[in-house]
């Protein structure tokens, strides 16, 4: 982490950069140093006349904008039809019911005991967590049967238990199964936008062959729907919001999908010379195809290795421009990594701490580990010694 620094008053994009500059400026960095920056969906961020990213843009115009692919994932994860939309809420319903009274979720405890369930609790949904639904809903399809016997009473119950409703929320927890494993492979401190791009693309890549597999009513890749009845009318359903995630993907990630990562630069070793028009790269990529030291380090890391110091040296022209598609950050996975590091840091009994004068913040993030048999070498154990 660079720097922390609390904003007083207003959060506007200009409170925003202003800090930023300020920093920079005191520090002697100059804003051309930072090649790329990703953010969230915030307006104050990523306003396209006034938004912080915006200003950096106009004082740096080689900087890359990124808008963070997770984020953006989570907002397709929400865009889902009234009739899906409305089994989600009926679920949330059904947890909550035993969740919200103490002595119905000691009930159901004691209930799925006895019926020897390998779980005895629900999970709740919350908004703000990116895999909250498809846990909820993995969970409930776990305890599926119990539920249906300890709410029978409910109406709510009762249409879940119906032939489309079984199908509705047993297709939800499967797609938000898979959601949430596309959410965590963008997640992680060393992603790429050559990563965030393969998975993405290869997700809806995958989506595609979902819909023809259930429009032949093969439902192999769903792990609870292909254990229940799915009418035609569930089927319509279910293929509609595979098309909605399909093109929301496609809408979203437009931007990435524009980037080019050259073969060259992907693929050094194996690329054809004659097939790279820049004449500065094909000299260079001919000497690297054959330095023994440099082809042991793409082995090793493969166009990672365009990050090491050695290509820089001995490739100067063919590593900038590398860097520049692999240094910037995909996500803002590192400011979430922050931001829970601050809910660590000012719990209730200490509230009170300045975690950006006194450098709490920076410790707890920070990936040294502090050398203690060095530290303690250079001090005196016994003062009067």
């Amino acid at each position: 982490m660079l720097f922390c620094k609390r904003l007083e008053s207003t959060t506007t994009s200009k409170d925003i950069y202003n800090k930023l500059k300020n920093y920079l400026d005191v520090n002697d960095i100059p804003m051309k140093n930072i090649t790329s920056c990703a953010a969230d969906g915030a307006p104050n961020m990523m306003g396209k006349k006034n938004g912080c990213l915006k200003l950096m843009k106009d004082a740096n115009l080689e900087m890359i904008i990124v808008h963070c692919v997770i984020h953006k994932e989570n907002l397709v994860a929400k865009n889902i039809s009234p009739v899906l939309n409305e089994v989600l809420h009926t679920v949330i319903k059904c947890v909550n019911a035993i969740k919200a009274n103490a002595k119905c979720e000691r009930l159901f405890k004691l209930f799925c005991e006895e019926q020897n369930e390998d779980y005895v609790r629900l999970l709740l949904h919350t908004e703000v967590r990116w895999l909250s639904k498809g846990n909820c809903l993995k969970r409930f399809m776990q305890l599926f049967d119990t539920l249906g016997d300890f709410l029978s009473e409910k109406p709510e119950m009762k249409y879940l238990l119906t032939i489309n409703g079984k199908a509705f929320v047993s297709y939800l927890a499967d797609i938000f199964e898979k959601l949430n494993i596309l959410n965590k492979q963008l997640q992680g401190p060393n992603k790429t936008l050559v990563d965030a791009k393969a998975k993405i693309f290869g997700f809806i890549t995958n989506i595609e062959l979902y819909q023809k597999h259930i429009n032949n009513k093969n439902f192999e890749q769903f792990h609870w729907l292909q254990k229940c009845e799915v009418t035609d009318t569930a089927l319509l359903v279910i293929v509609n919001h595979l098309n909605i995630l399909s093109a929301d993907l496609k809408e979203r990630f437009s931007d990435l999908k524009q980037i080019d990562f050259p073969t060259w630069m992907m693929q050094p070793l194996l690329v054809d010379l004659s097939d790279i028009s820049n004449m500065q790269y094909q000299e260079e990529l001919a000497e690297l195809q054959n330095d023994e030291s440099v082809k042991t380090l793409f082995n090793i890391k493969g166009a990672m290795a365009w990050l090491c110091e050695e290509t820089e040296t001995k490739y100067p022209n063919a590593t900038k421009y590398a860097r520049k598609l692999l240094q910037p950050f995909p996500s803002s996975y590192l400011a979430e990594c922050g931001f829970s590091a601050v809910n660590d840091l000012l719990i209730k009994k200490r509230n009170r701490l300045d975690i950006t004068q006194r450098g709490d913040l920076r410790l707890k993030l920070s990936k040294l580990e502090p050398n203690i048999k060095s530290l303690c070498s250079k001090h005196q154990a016994q003062g009067s010694h």
